[in-house]
């Protein structure tokens, strides 16, 4: 049986609500990148802020990281701009998006799910 658009837009509603009944929220950057094509490389000398947006956080263990190479993930509403190189601001902790997966149940984009590594560095809530 295929799902109608009422159907899929209906679960991606009530996945978010889901997500967002968690009430933990994060701080959404995306680096800027300039000097693409200098000798030296690109580097990101600022940031955009994008927003708060709701999370539902999963860290992982030191087990976890080795194997799978993330310090958590979190899941996100589907409607979130969310991309990879992005920065999480999230309990005083920066993270780097190293990959954004879109969770797909008949169809539908239910919500994001984010590989998060953190970024070790003495740096307040930019």
């Amino acid at each position: 049986m295929l799902l109608t658009e009422t159907d899929k837009a209906s679960m991606q509603s009530e996945i978010s609500e889901v997500i967002t009944e968690f009430c933990e929220t994060a701080e959404i950057f995306r680096p800027i990148v300039a000097d693409a094509g200098s000798f030296a490389g690109p580097h990101e000398p600022s940031e955009e802020f994008l927003g708060a947006v709701p999370l539902e956080f999963k860290p992982h263990t030191p087990e976890d990281l080795k194997q799978k190479g993330a310090d958590g993930t979190a899941d996100f509403p589907a409607n979130i701009d969310l991309a990879e190189g992005d920065i999480i601001f999230y309990q005083g902790h920066r993270y780097r998006v190293t990959d954004v997966k879109r969770s797909n149940c008949f169809g539908a984009v239910t919500h994001l799910t984010a590989s998060l590594k953190r970024e070790y560095q003495d740096v307040q809530n930019p």
